[in-house]
């Protein structure tokens, strides 16, 4: 009989295996993903080979933690590195964005995952792929190293027409803000406090429903009440 699973399902390890790791399939079983491989998910927990194992499966729309290979700096694209590890070198497609920063091998860091080709992050900047109509797979766009988003800075210019399904605000520095979407010069958000911790992860306002599609073409923008620094990561889905 046929299932469906929905953000975790349990495998069989074909080798023993750390937690937070990057894993593959491999005749039915779940072994290490190694450098420039893609994955199916990370493991929860530890376990031996043969054992009943955890796998959080791969998802857009969430972070996880992850095991580094070496340093990395938060705000880097992370690829995949061997037995399961992720790094900022190159390797392969890469594989998501470290919220985290990584001093040493080992180092358990917070990180969001794309979807595989179709789930590009970083859509300022890098070429974003074709994920499926109407919500099959997610997509983040992500306009980081923001300084003063007072004029309204623009995070992506929609390659396709996409639904904002949530957004995050990472803050960069102790200034105390309130940022906002807004689709082209409407808000798309209510206004969110950026948080004035360093590093301080904070959920964004709710979404405008009115406003929530962006159509090919158009600007989806970042806007602050005062200058600040922080990251925005956005979660949207291609809709027709």
């Amino acid at each position: 009989m046929s299932q469906e699973n929905l953000g975790s399902k349990s495998f069989v390890a074909g080798e023993d295996l750390e937690a937070y790791r990057r894993v593959k399939l491999s005749s039915g079983n779940v072994v290490y993903a190694d450098a420039g491989e893609e994955f199916i998910g990370v493991t929860g927990h530890k376990a031996v080979s043969g054992e009943q194992v955890t796998v959080n499966l791969r998802s857009a729309s969430r972070t996880y933690k992850m095991v580094a290979s070496g340093v990395i700096t938060a705000g880097n694209t992370i690829y995949g590195a061997n037995d399961g590890k992720v790094s900022a070198s190159a390797s392969g497609v890469a594989q998501g964005v470290a919220v985290e920063a990584a001093t040493a091998d080992g180092d358990v860091i917070e990180c969001f995952q794309n979807n595989g080709v179709a789930g590009a992050i970083d859509g300022a900047s890098t070429a974003i792929g074709d994920p499926a109509v109407n919500g099959a797979v997610p997509v983040v766009f992500a306009k980081q190293g923001i300084t003063d988003a007072t004029t309204s800075l623009t995070i992506v210019t929609a390659p396709y027409k996409f639904r904002i399904v949530d957004w995050w605000i990472i803050a960069r520095d102790t200034t105390a803000a309130n940022v906002k979407l807004i689709n082209v010069s409407t808000d798309a958000t209510a206004v969110k406090a950026k948080g004035t911790t360093n590093d301080a992860i904070v959920r964004g306002g709710d979404i405008i429903n009115a406003q929530k599609d962006v159509s090919a073409g158009n600007a989806l923008k970042v806007n602050a009440s005062a200058a600040a620094a922080f990251d925005i990561f956005v979660v949207a889905i291609k809709v027709s």
